[in-house]
């Protein structure tokens, strides 16, 4: 079993269309979370097909981020990016993939890819969602 985070502008209706996309496919729901930060939903899920389930959400248009990633919330000026990159490469944790997924009144929610998640999340503290 694999965590699986959604992030997605929320919206009535968005819990429902996630968890009957996945039992249209019969996909089976492990454990499931949610919660908001100002208009955009996180939805944790464990699936016992992650990867069928990772598949299915993305093709749908989520974004999704496996467990291997990161979601980090920061102030959408120039050089948060740059802030992030250095403090992670001060730590020796190299980059893998990134990607701005959400932005949001004033701030921006980025996933993060990385040689060493769990390090990361240390490192980066209460920016990570």
């Amino acid at each position: 079993m694999q965590n699986l985070t959604i992030v997605a502008k929320d919206y009535t209706g968005l819990l429902a269309d996630i968890t009957e996309l996945l039992s249209q496919a019969q996909l089976n729901i492990q454990n499931i979370g949610a919660q908001k930060v100002e208009t955009t939903a996180l939805i944790k899920l464990q699936s016992c097909d992650a990867e069928k389930a990772y598949q299915l959400l993305t093709d749908a248009g989520y974004h999704v981020v496996s467990r291997a990633g990161i979601l980090v919330r920061v102030l959408d000026e120039s050089g948060a990016l740059a802030k992030i990159s250095r403090t992670l490469a001060e730590a020796s944790i190299d980059i893998r993939g990134i990607n701005i997924v959400e932005h949001h009144d004033g701030f921006v929610i980025v996933s993060i890819s990385c040689s060493d998640s769990d390090k990361a999340r240390d490192v980066l503290g209460k920016m990570v969602l």
